[in-house]
């Protein structure tokens, strides 16, 4: 759709909310800038693609990102939840994927060693 005047902005808008509305997938955003890939974006993303498919979950999606600002814990994750509210991970290595899934996935929690604090909300 191209946007030729406010009012085709508004409905986009409006239409992408209900979209989003009825979208109930968990979101797995994953870093994939520069600083992200070569902190191992590809490897943390395969190794989240088999935990989710070990674990028979249908209701996480993963999605490439660009950078998200935190090169300093790179590889990253941002986890969003369909009713609102999200957690980003820093400093995500192959061999803790499962513990993001069963933390952040399964039991959705907004604390661990993984999480980076926010401090603009």
């Amino acid at each position: 759709m191209k946007l030729r005047s406010k009012e085709d902005f508004f409905k986009l808008k409006e239409e992408t909310v209900k979209k989003r509305a009825q979208d109930k997938d968990i979101k797995l955003l994953i870093g994939f800038g520069t600083c992200g890939i070569a902190a191992g974006a590809k490897i943390i993303e395969k190794a989240i693609e088999k935990g989710l498919a070990e674990r028979n979950i249908k209701n996480a999606k993963i999605v490439r990102v660009g950078c998200v600002g935190y090169c300093y814990a790179e590889p990253t994750i941002e986890i969003v939840y369909p009713e609102g509210g999200s957690v980003i991970l820093g400093n995500i290595k192959s061999e803790n994927a499962l513990d993001v899934i069963d933390m952040h996935i399964l039991n959705k929690s907004f604390e661990s060693q993984y999480v980076i604090p926010r401090n603009f909300e």
